[in-house]
């Protein structure tokens, strides 16, 4: 798609430049070929580190002699309002711009009669869906992956951004997969990507009741997510993760593998592979103890 082939005016917008692009996204999206906005100059470094992953941009006209030939450019003097403009429009009048697996709904697969099992979903074989499961479009189940009752995969994230005195909602037009072995228990929430791409839960890992996955999140092989956990928008973690009950991750983080994350922590930045931490906000395990110990 061709910044000239939108009628940009109507999202705020003026054509600078003319460029091609794939999709729309953010900095920490791994695609090719994306429209991205720009609100603040220190996001200026971005593209001109990777020439093929940004190709077009909407920015504020005093960014305009900062960013590079190659890429188309739109003003605005709201990037991000107009920026989310434009991918609502596209979430609600192009069809392909989401995740839309085939319907496949296997017959070696079990699914109670009071699960909502909604269009464009698939259910390999083996998979288990309890009563009251909600499993939403964009989903897929690969086989063995076991739905408690009344949990949700793949409803809308929270996200919004505000303009003026209103709160414009974002569209998710993204998926979840959950693969192999994956068992969620009761009552609990994944959130499907904003973009087209999907919330990933990999193989083997095991998640508990009342857990939120937001937008986005990537988790890897084998990891156990106690009751109550809370894990943030776009956060990546590892393989054979362990994070105790009531904990809180925030968003964009990567938890390496083998973390451990213990209970009630609060996680605001990056865990290295192999490390415990602990507390709000959650530290390296061993010097949180040293801390307790010393004011006792």
């Amino acid at each position: 798609m061709r910044l000239s082939d939108l009628q940009l005016d109507i999202f705020g917008v003026r054509l600078i430049r003319d460029g091609e692009f794939n999709s729309l996204g953010s900095f920490s999206r791994e695609k090719q070929n994306m429209l991205v906005f720009i609100e603040e100059e220190k996001y200026i470094p971005f593209i001109l580190e990777d020439k093929s992953k940004y190709s077009s941009v909407i920015c504020r006209s005093e960014f305009l002699s900062m960013i590079p030939p190659h890429m188309g450019v739109c003003i605005s003097d709201d990037p991000k309002l107009s920026f989310y403009k434009l991918h609502n429009y596209l979430a609600e009048s192009c069809p392909s711009y989401h995740i839309l697996p085939e319907t496949d709904i296997s017959q070696e697969a079990t699914i109670h009669n009071t699960a909502f099992i909604d269009s464009h979903v698939k259910i390999s074989k083996g998979c288990i869906v309890h009563p009251n499961a909600t499993i939403l479009r964009g989903t897929i189940l690969e086989e063995n992956v076991v739905i408690g009752p009344g949990s949700v995969i793949g409803g809308g994230g929270f996200r919004f951004i505000r303009n003026n005195t209103d709160i414009v909602p974002i569209v998710h037009v993204g998926g979840v997969l959950l693969k192999k072995g994956v068992e969620v228990h009761s009552n609990s929430c994944i959130d499907k990507a904003v973009y087209s791409d999907f919330t990933t839960i990999g193989e083997d890992t095991k998640i508990s009741n009342l857990v939120h996955i937001a937008h986005n999140v990537v988790i890897g092989k084998r990891c156990c997510i106690p009751a109550c956990t809370m894990i943030a928008g776009s956060t990546i973690i590892g393989d054979d993760v362990w994070i105790g009950p009531n904990a809180t991750v925030s968003n964009g983080l990567v938890i390496g593998n083998s973390a451990r994350i213990s209970l009630g922590a609060v996680v605001t930045k990056n865990v290295p592979s192999g490390m415990t931490v602990s507390g709000n906000f959650a530290i390296e395990h061993s010097k949180l103890l040293r801390f307790i110990k010393s004011i006792r």
